[in-house]
C-alpha cells in the first residue's frame, strides 16, 4: 500500500512536497475509508512532506449533525455519541502514533473539532458565514445545492428542514477549509482528504474570487491547500 496524490487545489504537488506547509488529515467519523491501514499510509506520507508537524483532526462534534439528521437524535444525545465515536478514533490514532519512531511521534498532534472551533479567526469566519447563509439568497442556494447533489448521489432523501441542517454542517466546516487553523502555536494550512468534492471546489473558487467576491472581501483568507490523497 502507498499514498498517491490525485489532486491539489490552491497550490501544486511540487510545492506541497517541498515541505512548505504544515499538513493535517481531516478525519470524518462517518467515512468508512478511514481504516487503520489507510490512516497509517496517510500519516506516513504526511510526515514525509510536512513542514514541521502533522495534525490528525477528528471531526467529532461536527459529526453530531449527521446523527441529528439521519438518526433523529436530539442535539445533546447526538453530541455525546459523536464524542464517544471520537474517543474510539483517537485510541486508534494513538496506536498508529506509537508505531512511529519517537522523533516522529513528537511531530503529531491529535486535534478535536472543538479545538478548531475555539480558534479566533475561525470564530470570526463562522459568524460571517452564518450571516451570509441566513441573509444572502445566492450563497444559501449554492450551499443547499451542494447538499442536495450529495444526497442525490447517495440516494438519500430528507425534508427541507433537514437539508438546511446539513447546510449548516457545511457552514461550520467552511472556516477551517478556507483558512486552516492554529493549534498550540502551529498554523495548519494543508488539508488532506481521500476525496475531492463540490465543497473543496467551492473553496478554491472563493479563494480565487471566482465565486462570491463580495464575501471574499469580508474574509481575510489565508492560503489553505487541499490535497486529495488516496491509498492504493
Amino acid at each position: 500500500m502507498k499514498a498517491k496524490v490525485e489532486i491539489v487545489r490552491e497550490s501544486t504537488e511540487e510545492e506541497v512536497k517541498s515541505k512548505k506547509f504544515n499538513i493535517y488529515i481531516g478525519i470524518s467519523l462517518g467515512n468508512k475509508w478511514f481504516t487503520k491501514d489507510n490512516l497509517r499510509e496517510h500519516l506516513r506520507w504526511s510526515l514525509k512532506y510536512t513542514k514541521k508537524r502533522v495534525g490528525l483532526l477528528v471531526a467529532d462534534t461536527l459529526h453530531s449533525i449527521n446523527y441529528e439528521v439521519r438518526n433523529d437524535m436530539r442535539k445533546e444525545r447526538a453530541i455525546k455519541k459523536s464524542l464517544r465515536k471520537g474517543d474510539e478514533m483517537i485510541e486508534m490514532l494513538k496506536e498508529l502514533i506509537w508505531e512511529l519512531p519517537k522523533s516522529q511521534q513528537k511531530q503529531v498532534d491529535i486535534i478535536r473539532w472543538e479545538d478548531v472551533k475555539a480558534n479566533s479567526f475561525n470564530k470570526k469566519f463562522l459568524n460571517i458565514l452564518h450571516e451570509e447563509f441566513n441573509h444572502n439568497k445566492e450563497f444559501r442556494k449554492y450551499i443547499l445545492n451542494i447538499v442536495k447533489k450529495h444526497l442525490k448521489k447517495a440516494d438519500e432523501k430528507f425534508s427541507e428542514e433537514k437539508i438546511i441542517k446539513l447546510g449548516e454542517y457545511i457552514i461550520d466546516e467552511l472556516p477551517e477549509l478556507l483558512h486552516g487553523f492554529k493549534f498550540k502555536g502551529t498554523l495548519y494550512n494543508c488539508y488532506t482528504y481521500p476525496y475531492d468534492s463540490l465543497l473543496t471546489q467551492m473553496v478554491e473558487k472563493i479563494y480565487n474570487k471566482e465565486l462570491f467576491p463580495q464575501l471574499s472581501k469580508k474574509l481575510d483568507i489565508k492560503q489553505n491547500v487541499f490535497v486529495g490523497l488516496r491509498v492504493i
